[in-house]
């Protein structure tokens, strides 16, 4: 079964953290796809914080080019109807590829919430998770308690993964 990571964000801005995980991810054998989902706008973010939409999803296909060929830029977000929430696009790819098994990657900032996401449970009783380091959040322990809880299918902590000491939110503050 082809392994498709997918890895969902506002990427604003896109940086080499990003595109550095993306790559990681890529380099594993087990991966056969990663697709970057750039969303328009999330539910979880003010509007007038999010630069332009088609120039993120600009830059974000720039950000990617050349990196790994198994590492494609979806705008499959930007068709979609309002609210955008992870698990109705997760639904939308796995009709479009249901031989594909679907992996969600996010980091470790993310893991610990996810239960407050939209559908949040679905998602983790139907769709496995990779979860890579991010400094200052404990995304290990939060795994390994996902990992001992039942209806869970499946949460892993890519702790090889490179650690990148950088985020869009310091890049937008130090803009300002």
């Amino acid at each position: 079964m082809m392994v498709k990571v997918l890895y969902f964000g506002s990427f604003n801005p896109v940086h080499y953290g990003h595109t550095g995980i993306a790559g990681y991810v890529a380099s594993m054998p087990e991966v056969e796809r990663v697709l970057i989902i750039p969303t328009p706008h999330s539910p979880f973010k003010e509007l007038s914080i999010l630069a332009d939409p088609q120039k993120r999803l600009l830059q974000v296909r720039a950000a990617f080019d050349g990196i790994s060929p198994k590492i494609t830029v979806s705008d499959i977000e930007y068709h979609l109807s309002d609210p955008l929430y992870t698990i109705n696009t997760l639904h939308v790819i796995q009709e479009q590829d249901p031989t594909a098994e679907l992996v969600l990657l996010m980091g470790a900032d993310n893991i610990g919430s996810i239960e407050q996401w939209h559908k949040g449970r679905e998602i983790l009783r139907d769709f496995r998770i990779w979860v890579y380091p991010r400094i200052g959040y404990d995304g290990e322990t939060f795994c390994r308690r996902y990992g001992t809880k039942t209806g869970i299918k499946g949460v892993r902590f890519l702790k090889d993964a490179p650690e990148f000491d950088i985020s869009s939110t310091a890049i937008r503050n130090a803009s300002h």
